[in-house]
């Protein structure tokens, strides 16, 4: 629980991965228009361990989930007492209109990010909190997110190498989405992980559990797969991404961390409402409006044009055959 101390802040940060990873300039820009403060986060369970590991918060601590109603109401009234003087709540959904109804009927000082886009639109361009930060005084931090932090928060940690799972090599991370709506087809993502194969490179996929039969599927038909699914956090795949060669992903969220390492990779947009991240050298393709989408070949194509795969000089002349 937070600790009790004057010029306490509360920053609110619970509406997913990718969200939390966008917003990483914007808790630059609170440390540095804070710097002698207490600044807490309220967060959820699974991004306790990297909002622990950044360089931004004093204290950390997760908000219980809505079918714990009684751990819930106990936890918000002890948040009441902390007695904070601002809150920046970077969500701007209902976990924190709770939480400013808790701390009523006197509130601190609020500050809130304009609500996401419905229909499942992500502002991944961090413009939400542009009017926040500019009414709170606080100078905005223009830049691409960047958890480099992340590679040293447990430095000389074997399990923070490649090697720790068994990779070793050239290798690229390949990320299906959770959502089997907008989730590159197994198929070619098999298709791809045996080209990198024929290619030298390991490849090695990645993910929260939850996708776990998706990646069942992809190393079945590709046996020279990695299957780290479910098997590192959030830091461990920063390092990784670090070391990759390239990503290739569609809505995954943990991709946001490997563009957020500065890992360079190819992301294939299917929902036309999406805002896809920004990267330092990452192509967006786009599925047509027919439902067509770029396929294995293609993509493979593609990372070899952005020179991310291992340079052959006979690659002109040996055959292209990829199995579906």
């Amino acid at each position: 629980m937070f600790g009790k101390r004057t010029n306490h802040i509360l920053v609110i940060k619970t509406d997913g991965l990718a969200s939390f990873v966008a917003a990483e300039p914007v808790y630059e820009a609170l440390r540095a228009a804070h710097p002698d403060s207490l600044i807490s986060l309220l967060t959820t369970p699974d991004l306790q361990r990297v909002a622990k590991a950044s360089p931004y918060f004093d204290q950390v601590a997760a908000l219980p989930p809505a079918r714990e109603p009684e751990n819930r109401r106990l936890f918000l009234k002890h948040l009441k007492g902390e007695k904070f003087a601002r809150v920046y709540d970077l969500s701007g959904d209902a976990d924190g209109r709770r939480v400013q109804n808790a701390l009523g009927p006197f509130p601190p000082k609020w500050f809130a990010a304009a609500p996401a886009k419905r229909g499942g639109a992500r502002d991944m361009r961090g413009q939400r909190y542009v009017r926040m930060l500019a009414s709170a005084g606080v100078e905005e931090r223009s830049r691409l997110p960047d958890f480099s932090w992340a590679l040293t928060a447990r430095k000389g940690a074997a399990n923070m190498e490649p090697s720790w799972f068994g990779v070793s090599g050239p290798f690229g991370l390949l990320s299906p989405a959770a959502d089997p709506r907008v989730r590159w087809s197994t198929a070619d993502y098999a298709a791809l992980a045996r080209e990198m194969g024929r290619a030298g490179m390991t490849p090695v996929v990645v993910g929260a559990r939850d996708i776990h039969e998706a990646a069942d599927d992809i190393c079945h038909e590709a046996p020279e797969a990695v299957d780290l699914v479910g098997k590192c956090d959030h830091l461990q795949l920063v390092a990784l991404a670090h070391e990759a060669a390239f990503f290739v992903s569609d809505d995954a969220e943990e991709i946001h961390l490997a563009l957020s390492a500065g890992c360079p990779g190819v992301l294939i947009k299917r929902s036309p409402d999406a805002s896809p991240p920004q990267g330092r050298n990452v192509v967006v393709l786009t599925v047509a409006a027919n439902g067509d989408e770029p396929d294995a070949r293609f993509v493979w194509r593609t990372l070899e044009n952005m020179q991310l795969t291992p340079q052959d000089p006979e690659a002109g002349e040996r055959a292209f055959a990829l199995q579906h």
